[in-house]
Order: structure tokens, then sequence, then C-alpha cells
């Protein structure tokens, strides 16, 4: 197989199509939920639900780390660090979730007004997460919230549309997936291997460790930069 740089090219050209796709179909749902009585609540500066940890592909993370600022960089830096100590010892993925909403903090790509600084190349798994509820509820811990009030968030969710007993879209969220299932396959198609893995890990590695150059040489090199920067880690970065 002969790989150059003409391949990632190709990576960010689909992903560059699949986000298109998406956003089109996120604006057309929300048009036709809200004229049938529906809600929706996300907006420019709703940002509670930035806190989640975010899980991308190769192809996006790499999109993402061309429009980084030197402050970005250094931010995404820090946060892949801080990360990269939280998960020692951590093996299951709920720990590793409620570590993440409990340690981590806002996304370092938030601008001081709440604003995503990269929001035209926002990875799927950003874009495919739209809330039928307030934006409270996206930050919440229900390990804390009364149950009573606890109950009445239940009871007052369109289970029609939603990923029960989230509040978010379930069929946004499923194409999303799709899309990216399809970017993994298609990077596997181009380089023999795919890549998947927590977006400020990823972006990291990218801009700090050539990800993309180790990439184009394969699989065992691209694992090779993984490991010694100390990312080889599950629940950071998967190679398949």
């Amino acid at each position: 197989m002969t790989v150059t740089s003409e391949t990632l090219t190709q990576l960010l050209d689909q992903a560059k199509q699949q986000q298109m796709f998406l956003e089109m179909f996120v604006r057309s749902w929300v048009d036709d939920y809200r004229s049938g009585g529906g809600s929706v609540f996300c907006g420019k500066g709703c940002r509670n639900c930035c806190s989640l940890a975010v899980h991308t592909g190769f192809a996006e993370a790499l999109a993402v780390a061309g429009q980084l600022t030197e402050e970005k960089e250094r931010a995404v830096g820090q946060y892949a660090m801080k990360l990269r100590e939280l998960v020692r010892g951590v093996e299951d993925l709920a720990q590793y979730l409620r570590r993440h909403r409990d340690t981590m903090g806002f996304c370092p790509l938030l601008n001081e007004d709440g604003a995503c600084s990269v929001y035209p190349v926002r990875p799927l798994t950003c874009r495919s997460l739209i809330s039928t509820r307030d934006s409270a509820w996206c930050g919440a811990d229900f390990t804390k919230v009364a149950p009573q009030e606890r109950e009445a968030f239940i009871a007052g969710l369109d289970r029609k549309v939603v990923s029960f007993p989230s509040h978010y879209v379930a069929v946004l969220q499923e194409s999303g997936k799709e899309l990216e299932q399809a970017g993994g396959q298609q990077m596997r198609a181009l380089l023999g291997f795919s890549l998947y893995g927590n977006l400020g890990v990823l972006v990291h590695l990218c801009r700090a460790h050539d990800l993309a150059g180790a990439a184009l040489q394969g699989r065992g090199e691209a694992e090779r930069v993984i490991a010694e920067a100390g990312f080889d880690h599950p629940l950071l970065v998967t190679v398949s």
C-alpha cells in the first residue's frame, strides 16, 4: 500500500463532507421538531455539554489541530496531560466518565464567552448532541439530583425522540455515530488501520507529536508515537 500526504487530504475531505451532511440533517430535524411544538435549547454560549468527554476519529481531530492558535494549543496540551494522569488506574468507562465530569472542567477549545473556538470544524460528536431540555441538565450530576427532581425530569422527556433516559435526540446521535464509523472505515481502507479517541488527546498528539506523519508510516509507527507520549490507554486512544 502506497501512502502519501494526499491520503490525509482524502480523510479531511471526507470528514468535511460528513460534517456538512450532518449539519443539514440536524437543521432540518430541528426545524421540523420545533414546527410541531417541540423545544430545542442549544445555542451559542450554551456550553454545559462542553464539560462532557468528547471522543472522535483521527480525521476530525486532525482538522481541529489545523485550526488552533498558540494559546489554544497550550490549553489543549494542558488538558491532555491532566487527562493522562486522571486515567491512571481507571479501567472501566463509567469511572472514566465520572472522573472526567468531576475533574476536567470545560473543553479547552472554548473561548471566554463560552463559544467554541473551532466551531466550523467541531466533530460529529458535538454536532449530533442536541438537547430537548434546558442546558442546566447537560452538565447535571444525576447522582446529586434529588429523587423528586430526577423523576420530574424523566417524566418530562419526549420519549419519541430522545435517547432515553437522556434528553438528547436519539436519531441525530445515531446518525453522527454512523458517519464516524464510515470515517473509520475509510481510514482503514487508506492506511490499513484507524484511530479513535479523546478529542483533546488526539489533537495534542497531532500538534505536539506529529501523529499524522506517524500514521502515514503505518500502524506500528502511530502506536509508537502514542505510547512514547504516554497516551496508550484504551480509554484515551484506540487503534484498530
